[in-house]
């Protein structure tokens, strides 16, 4: 039904999904019987809620992704969906880049997004902030085995995730001529396509029950725009991670202790039917490389982000005067 609104509209349809009549009276409703300084708007696909604040709010937009880029990958085998909603991406972009040149300010979860943010749209006010996580990290307690243990969390309900785990299952874990365990985590995990030596766990409530049950963590992301949350919080809870480039998408992370990067299947198949991957296991994330996902860290230049780009650079060095 979006999609078909979408041939009649001015919005796309992935915009048209998410407005509910409802919930921009609530927004509307809320918006004026509190005084907010500002707004903040969590995903462009929810930009539409702008329309429901007062116009002289100073709104922030949080930019997950590239919408429109996401289309693009998801389209990518099909020659006929492509041309059918060749319409619809330029649609989904120009909403994105229209919401970037309204917003007061934009923060990108991922440098090469916020890179294609700023080519577009000149004197863009942006950041960079990649997925923080503020829970102390989590102290190891795997004990050693006879086998070389991978681990994979992702919510198997979104597409790429299915993909990619398809090309782990089909063309890797059948070449990989060691004694090896993959245990995979998260929503509707239970439900993929296995094979020997997998063992699906489904949903886990608590994220730290994953690092005790596995000597890798995997990241074999091969499609998907955005950035990888679970590789981040793997990295800040400083597991060894094997991944490909793709996973570390817009994130400032490069090979070194405890981090892996080959991109081929059969640059995975070589690497874990090598002693390197047991090498791999053995190692920690430096410290550094941890600590780019800290909260703590990037707290106070976020916070003078905000500060700026809603009060203005002057007004918030006169405020910081006072104090």
């Amino acid at each position: 039904m979006s999609l078909a609104k979408s041939c009649i509209s001015e919005l796309p349809a992935k915009v048209l999904f998410a407005r509910q009549h409802e919930f921009k009276q609530r927004i509307r409703e809320t918006a004026r019987s509190h005084h907010y300084d500002a707004a903040l708007i969590n995903g462009s696909d929810m930009w539409w809620a702008v329309d429901a604040l007062p116009p002289e709010m100073p709104t922030v937009l949080m930019a997950h992704n590239l919408e429109h880029q996401v289309l693009v990958q998801q389209l990518a085998n099909s020659r006929f969906f492509s041309r059918i909603f060749k319409r619809e991406i330029a649609k989904q972009r120009r909403y994105e880049l229209a919401a970037f040149r309204r917003a007061a300010g934009v923060i990108f979860l991922s440098t090469t997004d916020m890179a294609w943010g700023c080519a577009q749209v000149a004197g863009l006010q942006a950041l960079y902030v990649p997925p923080l996580f503020a829970e102390p990290r989590i102290p190891c307690k795997r004990q050693p085995s006879g086998h070389l243990r991978l681990g994979f969390l992702a919510d198997f309900a979104w597409w790429p995730n299915r993909q990619n785990w398809m090309w782990l299952v089909n063309e890797i874990i059948p070449k990989v001529h060691r004694s090896i365990e993959v245990h995979v985590f998260g929503r509707q995990s239970e439900y993929i396509p296995t094979c020997d030596r997998v063992v699906a766990h489904g949903f886990v409530h608590d994220v730290g029950t994953v690092w005790d049950q596995v000597d890798i963590m995997i990241c074999p992301i091969r499609i998907g725009a955005g950035v990888s949350i679970k590789i981040a919080e793997s990295l800040y809870n400083r597991i060894p991670v094997l991944a490909t480039s793709q996973a570390l998408r817009g994130l400032e992370c490069q090979s070194g202790s405890g981090l892996v990067i080959v991109d081929s299947a059969e640059e995975w198949v070589s690497f874990l039917n090598s002693p390197q991957a047991d090498l791999l296991a053995t190692q920690l994330p430096s410290e550094e490389l941890s600590r780019q996902f800290a909260a703590d860290r990037h707290m106070e230049r976020l916070e003078n982000f905000i500060l700026e780009v809603v009060m203005g650079r002057e007004a918030m060095n006169k405020q910081r005067a006072t104090l």
